[in-house]
């Protein structure tokens, strides 16, 4: 195992990690927790939230969250209420949003109403840090969100048009970007026009894949070379930028 970063250089972030989904995510939580690697552990069930919040307990850069993909929505929207007293336990929801690959319009109202009633819920706390799916539906789920919604929210993997992102970025959202990202000329233009200090990194490990393996939080180095690239500035600064970015997002 490598030794843990110095104190002396900021933490990286991925701002969206499916910890659960990997074969030893033990080992694997313990490797993050010792690189001092800033990870949102995303969940796509609430069933299987208990699993992830175990698996941090004790980790100061280990975030668990409690979600329901949009992509799960049809099959598992009857544990969205199990998902309610999950909501006191961790301030980092996700992964939750909308998902318009599929066409039947019925499931997409279903997702609607569910995300809507995440968010309601979410609002009630007002400190919430939500990270959200918005594949082919980036308009409706900024429109679910509104213009003040009482939390933080993170577009992970975004896809829509600029003036979306533009409208995303001016109500105060953040973005995370991740390395499949930076290797796409879509994904380079979006990567060029979020605002710096909207800025986040993430690998959506194990669903990006790397020379063929699944994408892992140290993985988020390719993001911040790219972003280093892109600003004209070194890594070590592109890495700073980011990490004040997650700072913020905290609060702290």
């Amino acid at each position: 195992m490598s030794a843990p970063e110095s104190p002396s250089v900021a933490p990286l972030v991925d701002a969206h990690f499916h910890l659960d989904l990997f074969p030893d995510p033990a080992t694997i939580a313990h490797e993050i927790e010792a690189a001092h690697i800033h990870t949102i552990a995303v969940t796509n069930s609430p069933s299987v939230f208990f699993h992830t919040r175990m698996l941090t307990e004790g980790c100061s850069f280990l975030h668990p969250a409690v979600g329901l993909h949009p992509q799960l929505v049809a099959a598992r929207a009857g544990e969205v209420d199990s998902m309610w007293p999950l909501l006191e336990e961790t301030r980092f929801i996700g992964e939750v949003g909308l998902d318009y690959v599929t066409k039947d319009e019925a499931e997409r109202r279903l997702q609607r109403d569910i995300f809507t009633r995440i968010l309601a819920r979410c609002a009630a706390f007002g400190n919430k840090i939500v990270t959200v799916h918005s594949r082919r539906a980036a308009g409706d789920v900024i429109a679910a969100l509104g213009p003040a919604f009482p939390g933080k929210v993170i577009l992970h993997w975004f896809s829509g048009t600029s003036a979306e992102l533009d409208e995303a970025a001016s109500r105060g959202l953040y973005f995370s970007v991740n390395p499949a990202m930076t290797l796409s000329k879509s994904g380079q233009s979006i990567i060029a026009r979020i605002p710096r200090e909207r800025m986040l990194s993430e690998t959506d490990g194990p669903f990006v894949e790397l020379a063929g393996q699944p994408a892992q939080p140290k993985d988020v180095t390719r993001v911040i070379d790219c972003l280093a690239r892109l600003w004209d500035v070194a890594p070590a600064t592109a890495r700073d930028i980011v990490s004040d970015n997650f700072t913020r997002l905290l609060g702290e």
